[in-house]
């Protein structure tokens, strides 16, 4: 199984994995062969990417929290923010209450889970994407936060916080968000209003501890103090913040947007490596990176030597993964004179 861009599939085609649309209603199952009105209707529904089945690719990684629990999240999200302009505490106090309990149930399934590397993130389409990257981001972010020993009220916070981080795009119109030409400053001001805007909701609705409120506001601050919206420093950044925004700028970079096709994994820890010490928190970085396959399970790479083949196992050393090329298995912890030079796909 591998994942390919909707522009790559043909008819013919068999679904790796069960697609879903906004509500959480199974578009097509796993297992159903597209035909060009199957694919159409993905196209139609703006669906980005998919996971198909490949007989060379035996193997693809499982999603690091089950998809029942995902849709759950996404949906959660949805309605949250389609109701965020009642002001009924009725309705404030469930908002709470959901938000709580769907992180306490994120939580227990990062702790037992077994996988050590994280394989496989959410795909997302156009219009789904602030939803879908608001629970890549939660999720990420608490694989860290389990990685750095942070206590149980500390991950609730920064699992709250982290699902709401983008709460202020609710305030943003969807044609600058899903924007594909460059923004204009007007269009980015508006945009870098979020963060206040979302802390000033969170802290009127009263549904977030301090820590969590705090994410909201500062996930776009950098160390060097050229983030916003407060041009904070190191130690004045909360330490929460600190690791939504390493989630942040991973999954955004590896996520397909409107105006350019996502990163490869490898590409994106490349480039959170490249800004830690300026923007991000080098020891927050390091144990980010430790739980992320920079060559994930069915990867198809493109070696030094000329060949291609697929990431079948990465456990003993994600960087120099065993690949299956044709019939044969070559293992790059042994084969030390190759290197991959680039990700097909």
């Amino acid at each position: 199984m591998r994942c390919i861009n909707i522009a790559s599939l043909k008819p013919g085609d068999v679904l790796g994995r069960t697609i879903y649309d906004h509500s959480g209603r199974a578009l097509l199952v796993e297992k159903t062969v597209l035909t060009e009105n199957f694919i159409n209707r993905l196209v139609g529904h703006g669906v980005v990417s998919v996971y198909i089945e490949d007989p060379k690719c035996p193997l693809g990684g499982e999603d690091i929290i089950s998809q029942r629990t995902r849709q759950v999240a996404i949906n959660t999200l949805r309605e949250i923010a389609t109701s965020i302009s009642q002001t009924s505490f009725t309705r404030k106090q469930d908002n709470g209450r959901r938000i709580s309990q769907l992180v306490e149930d994120i939580i227990e399934e990062l702790l037992n889970r077994k996988d050590s590397l994280i394989n496989v993130i959410d795909l997302k389409d156009y219009d789904n994407y602030t939803y879908a990257h608001s629970v890549n981001v939660a999720v990420l972010s608490l694989v860290t936060g389990i990685s750095l020993g942070l206590e149980y009220s500390q991950l609730k916070s920064l699992g709250m916080g982290a699902l709401l981080h983008d709460l202020g795009k609710i305030f943003v119109p969807l044609e600058v968000l899903n924007k594909s030409e460059k923004l204009t400053d007007t269009e980015f001001a508006q945009i870098k209003k979020h963060p206040e805007q979302g802390f000033a909701k969170a802290k009127e609705d009263d549904i977030l501890d301090a820590p969590a409120r705090a994410v909201i506001l500062q996930h776009h601050e950098k160390l060097d103090g050229s983030g916003y919206p407060g041009n904070r420093r190191g130690k004045d950044i909360h330490n929460l913040a600190k690791i939504v925004a390493v989630a942040d700028v991973y999954d955004a970079l590896t996520s397909d947007r409107p105006y350019r096709a996502r990163w490869a994994p490898a590409q994106g820890l490349e480039y959170i490596y490249t800004i830690a010490g300026s923007h991000l928190e080098v020891g927050i970085v390091a144990k980010f990176v430790r739980n992320i396959a920079p060559f994930p399970l069915g990867s198809l790479v493109q070696c030094s030597n000329g060949m291609t083949g697929y990431v079948v196992e990465n456990e003993i050393n994600p960087h120099r993964p065993v690949l299956q090329v044709d019939d044969i298995k070559i293992d790059l912890n042994t084969e030390l004179n190759i290197t991959i030079t680039n990700i097909v796909t």
